[in-house]
């Protein structure tokens, strides 16, 4: 009889260990998912929030006053390449932004070096690796006053933009309009991938 009530009492004592083997299991499963929907919140907050520089960047543009090429009035809104002063246009036909890929290229940059091997075409680009950095100007007429170019993202990761600038001329060569691509990148938390955004802004010259 007390033989036959240690056996119970031994089998009881291995199912709590199987039961608490279960609970652990399902414990570091629920604890995975966690932390994966934390990574997935992370990413999308910074792919928002890039999103939304995007957005406000292109509004910056939109907003600036239109300067037509030779007026010397200061200005972002000139060409930084000779190639891209005269970008003929017709009413039916510009094929400048489907085949001219490097008005859409940021260049080269790396995750340790993010605002290095940029594109030597840029208007504006980022100054510094620091948040809140100022945008830097190639060639002249820049103003004195830039938007920020280096944002804080989120663990540790910046959000860089820059911007590139091309004239637009009809068949007769005469200016009709200004194209800016804006740009904005950043390396992807955890997965280190480089993301991009691209947004065209055309502005008509009135």
């Amino acid at each position: 009889m007390e033989e036959h009530k240690l056996n119970n009492k031994g089998f009881t004592l291995i199912e709590l260990l199987i039961a608490m083997i279960i609970v652990l299991i399902v414990m570091l499963g629920l604890l995975k998912g966690i932390l994966e929907y934390n990574k997935f919140s992370i990413r999308a907050k910074i792919k928002d929030r890039a999103t939304e520089i995007a957005r406000q960047f292109s509004s910056y543009i939109e907003s600036l006053p239109y300067v037509e090429d030779g007026s010397g009035v200061q200005s972002i809104l000139y060409a930084n390449n000779s190639s891209w002063n005269n970008v003929i246009c017709s009413a039916t036909s510009c094929s400048f932004f489907e085949t001219e890929t490097d008005f859409y290229s940021i260049g080269s940059p790396t995750l340790s070096n993010p605002i290095g091997g940029l594109s030597s075409n840029f208007r504006l680009y980022p100054s510094e690796n620091t948040d809140n950095a100022t945008c830097s100007c190639r060639g002249s007429n820049c103003p004195a006053t830039l938007p920020v170019c280096t944002y804080q993202g989120f663990s540790g990761r910046r959000i860089y933009s820059a911007v590139n600038v091309a004239k637009i001329v009809d068949d007769y060569g005469r200016e009709t309009g200004k194209a800016v691509s804006v740009m904005i990148w950043y390396f992807e938390p955890f997965t280190n991938d480089l993301k991009q955004m691209t947004t065209l802004v055309i502005k008509e010259k009135k």
